[in-house]
């Protein structure tokens, strides 16, 4: 599953977020590019993933995600993948399970 995210892997910025497609919903994962950690697992599916990551630019809800952004933001990089509505919620929790990620902090019950 990593692989398949990381195959769409791209800098963190407006650009980027600009260029994603419009209605694609599925799973979205930011990345610390020099360590290779993921750093937070989120969903799109009421949404398209470009407008969740809009909403992220302009101040994330979750704090420790924000900070990310704020202080590391240039070694972030961004990976997404389609997945089926139905399907969305379950691979994120898959995802957070997995590589346990510092801002998924509300997950880790």
């Amino acid at each position: 599953m990593k692989k398949d995210l990381h195959r769409n892997s791209k800098p963190w910025s407006y650009p980027t977020i600009a260029e994603m497609p419009g209605e694609l919903v599925g799973v979205y994962a930011f990345w610390y590019r020099r360590s290779g950690r993921c750093v937070y697992v989120g969903m799109a599916s009421d949404q398209p993933i470009r407008d969740r990551l809009r909403q992220h630019w302009n101040g994330s809800h979750n704090e420790t995600l924000r900070l990310w952004i704020q202080g590391y933001g240039p070694y972030l990089d961004i990976c997404y993948t389609q997945v089926e509505r139905v399907r969305i919620k379950t691979l994120e929790r898959r995802l957070i399970r997995l590589w346990n990620p510092e801002a998924n902090v509300q997950h880790r019950r």
